[in-house]
């Protein structure tokens, strides 16, 4: 075994061998972006579901505030009236529900900062996983890129190469083709009697090959002749 089908072989099985890794790294790769982008759409649901539950929240204090608001005009109303006992039952509501109004006030705001961040990672998060789709695009469209302008035994190599072969061969086919037709039109009268022939008869020697309008006008004007004479007479 020659050197050189030594290399040639070794170049098939690296290719080949290459094509396998690449495979294989592609297929983890694309797993890897598919439960990436599972995380990230669960994180996305996660953060609007919170954004929800938390805006639920800060209409619960609206609420609350509203209805002390509405407690503490009637609870004027009912001391003014002097009827103590009801203004001292609308007081303890007032202070339940400034109680829960504070609580929730407290956690709306701390919540709110974290939700900040939690969007902010999740736009990050996002983003990359965009890029690392584009990326995947890219690195895909290059190996085939690649793999179609390897120089080596691989299937697509061969048949790029047995296509330029039949193409180089058809031009060859058609280069002495023309060769040949220019050559025939350059023989001489001596290796090609027929143009010798044709070339006599035009010029009026021997008989014509061909009919010529000028012989058969000349015939017309013979035959119109011998009448104006015979007109003439009369």
């Amino acid at each position: 075994m020659t050197g050189s089908l030594m290399y040639q072989l070794k170049q098939l099985f690296s290719s080949v061998s290459g094509q396998a890794r690449d495979a294989q790294e592609f297929a983890l790769l694309s797993a890897q972006i598919r439960e990436a982008g599972t995380a990230v759409l669960a994180a996305r649901q996660s953060v609007a579901l919170a954004k929800a539950q938390n805006e639920q929240d800060l209409r619960q204090v609206a609420r609350a505030a509203q209805n002390i608001t509405d407690l503490e005009i009637r609870a004027r109303d009912a001391l003014a009236k002097g009827q103590e006992k009801l203004a001292r039952e609308a007081a303890e509501a007032i202070a339940i529900l400034e109680d829960e109004k504070t609580a929730l006030e407290r956690t709306t705001r701390a919540f709110e900062q974290e939700l900040t961040q939690l969007s902010d990672n999740l736009r990050k998060a996002e983003f990359r996983l965009r890029s690392l789709k584009r990326g995947e695009r890219t690195a895909l469209v290059r190996q085939k890129v690649m793999k179609a302008t390897t120089v080596g035994a691989t299937t697509d190599t061969a048949s790029l190469l047995q296509a330029e072969t039949r193409l180089m061969e058809i031009e060859a086919r058609q280069e002495r083709a023309a060769l040949a037709d220019q050559a025939f039109q350059e023989l001489s009268p001596q290796d090609n009697p027929q143009t010798m022939i044709e070339k006599l008869a035009d010029a009026g020697c021997g008989t014509p090959l061909r009919t010529s309008a000028d012989a058969i006008l000349e015939r017309l004007k013979s035959d119109i002749q011998p009448n104006l004479m015979i007109e003439n007479r009369v």
